[in-house]
């Protein structure tokens, strides 16, 4: 019996490791870190579109952006990891005077440096946990993110819970009197993120991602909390993985001058849409 339960641990152990490797959810992330010598290169494309309703100055608005991941395992519950992040918004503005709205093209890039320290494990220890750390340098923002990681593994489940806050620098553009002044307008987005995957073997896994975004500025405080969620597909075959997810706009919790509607379009989307690939070196 006692020789049986060893194997059945070893067995899952392994299981877990292969676990701890990969990336499960595409928006969430866990409080496992990849081991020392290791190397995880990432790719993601995200879509996200329907910038258009109440409240959005567009006519037509669609964002496609990626990120390329290179993420180190440093030893010691640590890992870094380093993005080159590019941003394509083509988008219409409204024009009531007009009978046709010309399309426009916005491209941006941005470098990202994110920091990873496991403090608990989410199988040996009650709960896992972990702190995150990420700064972004971009031509006309910078952005400086923290992350409180929690996860639980019950069998085949997997829960998760992210605390984001962050400070966002933006050079903005205003009008001043008679003149107009670029100037740096600092933002304080707070995320909360909740994920549920529960996995068919070690390869598959089917769940769900609910992310809470919420919006405090210089200018108007609290502008808005809107609510997103929708399902995520995992597969891991060997060192390589993939991860979709679909994120629909739902609604928004919280309503202001600033944002009156149901659902706030000019600065998020209707539809979002991410897959992210990797391969484990």
């Amino acid at each position: 019996m006692k020789r049986s339960l060893i194997i059945a641990l070893f067995i899952l152990g392994i299981s877990i490791e292969t676990y701890a490797q990969d990336r499960v959810f595409a928006r969430t992330y866990q409080s496992n870190v990849i081991s020392k010598g290791s190397f995880d290169f990432e790719y993601w494309t995200t879509l996200r579109t329907g910038k258009v309703g109440f409240g959005s100055p567009f006519a037509f608005g669609r964002h496609l952006d990626s990120r390329y991941e290179m993420e180190f395992g440093l030893g010691k519950n640590i890992q870094t990891a380093f993005y080159f992040n590019t941003y394509n918004f083509k988008y219409a503005m409204l024009d009531s005077s007009a009978s046709s709205f010309p399309t426009q093209t916005q491209i941006e890039t941005s470098f990202s440096n994110e920091w990873k320290f496991k403090l608990s494990d989410p199988v040996a220890n009650k709960i896992g946990s972990a702190l995150y750390l990420e700064v972004t340098a971009g031509s006309d923002e910078y952005e400086l993110e923290g992350k409180f990681i929690l996860d639980k593994r019950y069998n085949n489940d997997l829960f998760a819970l992210n605390i984001v806050g962050g400070l966002e620098l933006e050079t903005v553009v205003k009008r001043q009197g008679n003149s107009i002044n670029r100037l740096n307008e600092l933002f304080t987005p707070i995320e909360i993120n909740y994920a549920y995957m529960h996995f068919f073997n070690s390869y598959s896994g089917i769940g769900l991602e609910v992310t809470n975004r919420n919006l405090l500025s210089e200018d108007n405080g609290w502008e808005h909390s809107v609510l997103f969620g929708g399902p995520t597909f995992f597969i891991n075959q060997g060192r390589f993985f993939v991860v979709l997810n679909a994120l629909p706009q739902l609604v928004n919790l919280h309503k202001t001058d600033v944002a009156p509607g149901n659902r706030v379009l000019d600065i998020y989307e209707d539809f979002d849409f991410r897959l992210i690939t990797g391969y484990s070196f």
